[in-house]
């Protein structure tokens, strides 16, 4: 396991968030770039190329989980931070590294496929309802397509925990501790683990604030009488601003967490 893993306060769950808040505002277009940038690639390329969209993400997602960390560390040394940062896990300097970030990244795709086969034996088939049967409003079949969506959302929500614990340190630990996959994997979910209480409180403010946000704008512009276009089209942009934001806190978890600030 790496050294020096310090167990934080309940409180630095916060301060990881205004931690992350003051690096957006320290650098806001150059984070609203990149954030908006990781946004692109999991909706455009994770969800509109069939099958094979979403496996290219999710093996590329430890990768560009460095290249996440090393903007965040970037950004408080006061470097600039460009979209091509999130690509830094390919790039030849860190190329020793490449092979344990693709295999982290076969291993996050293993298990989320697991979770998912898991929840299909669990919850059963998924309800077989077209969009047309959600436009004319069947109330049998939207009742039973909406109740299956909940509880996959949940039962997946819930299952995912474990392996967010393993993937959140792990990139950083693979690249600037040269640990071996499984041993960063494992490294990283006793490290969040001993931590818990402040990725607890991380975790709430996170969704707080993120979701809180977003609302507040959205019922202020439909009890203004915006259009629903204009006010979906408002919401996207916070939705993007939350991601930039949210992103800018990853960072400071690491440089709590671990005492050693190696070098790349």
């Amino acid at each position: 396991m790496a050294n020096y893993v310090h167990t934080c306060p309940p409180s630095a769950g916060w301060d990881w968030l205004m931690q992350g808040v003051q690096l957006f505002r320290k650098k806001p277009g150059e984070m609203f770039l990149f954030g908006n940038t990781y946004l692109f690639i999991i909706l455009f390329v994770g969800l509109l190329i069939p099958f094979l969209g979403a496996a290219v993400v999710a093996i590329a997602s430890p990768a560009m989980g460095f290249g996440i960390m090393l903007a965040g560390r970037m950004g408080q040394k006061g470097l600039r931070v460009s979209p091509i940062v999130l690509f830094s896990g390919f790039t030849p300097e860190h190329r020793k590294h490449l092979q344990s970030l693709i295999v982290l990244g076969a291993i996050y795709t293993a298990c989320f496929a697991v979770i998912k086969l898991l929840a299909h034996l669990l919850l059963g088939a998924q309800p077989n309802v077209s969009i047309e049967d959600l436009q004319k409003a069947d109330p049998a079949a939207s009742a039973a397509f909406m109740e299956y969506m909940v509880l996959y959302m949940v039962f997946v929500g819930i299952t995912s925990i474990p392996v967010l614990l393993a993937f959140w340190f792990a990139p950083v630990l693979v690249v600037w501790h040269n640990m071996k996959p499984v041993q960063a994997l494992f490294s990283s979910w006793v490290a969040v683990w001993r931590n818990k209480a402040s990725f607890f409180i991380y975790g709430m403010g996170w969704l707080v604030l993120g979701l809180g946000f977003s609302s507040v704008f959205v019922v202020i512009f439909t009890m203004l009488g915006l259009p629903a276009v204009f006010v979906s089209a408002l919401n996207m942009m916070c939705v993007a601003l939350v991601m930039a934001v949210s992103l800018c806190t990853f960072y400071p978890t690491y440089k709590a967490v671990f005492e050693h600030d190696p070098t790349v």
